[in-house]
């Protein structure tokens, strides 16, 4: 059973006399294009958002977007002017409340916002250092 699965997946060569007791069709492509395609990582949507400068005044409902659909973002606010980068700031901080989440104080300037409270977890040093 093994050995079936394993031909399944593609990671083996089929024995093609096992598979004509099952009255399946037989269907081997080459063994490395199979490799590729079971090993091959998976493709799919970033979980973070990185932007800088006013690229987030641009798309702020892409970002309200995609706070929704649970994906992190690192605002870096430093080279904005200050009313702008507070007008986005409140703009990140409502949107990630309204999905229970939070937004943190990275450094100077960079702010995390997570759509979840639960995806951030804060450690400090007892001794304050």
């Amino acid at each position: 059973m093994l050995e079936r699965l394993m031909s399944l997946l593609g990671l083996v060569d089929p024995d093609d006399s096992e598979y004509d007791d099952y009255g399946e069709e037989e269907f081997s492509p080459e063994l490395a294009e199979r490799e590729e395609r079971v090993l091959r990582p998976p493709r799919g949507e970033s979980e973070l958002i990185i932007f800088r400068g006013a690229a987030g005044q641009d798309r702020k409902e892409e970002l309200g977007e995609a706070l929704r659909k649970g994906k992190m973002i690192i605002a870096d606010l430093r080279g904005m002017e200050r009313e702008s980068g507070q007008s986005l700031l409140d703009f990140l901080c409502g949107a990630a409340f309204a999905n229970r989440g939070a937004v943190l104080r990275v450094a100077g300037g960079i702010f995390l916002a997570s759509p979840r409270k639960t995806m951030i977890e804060e450690w400090e040093d007892e001794n304050g250092a």
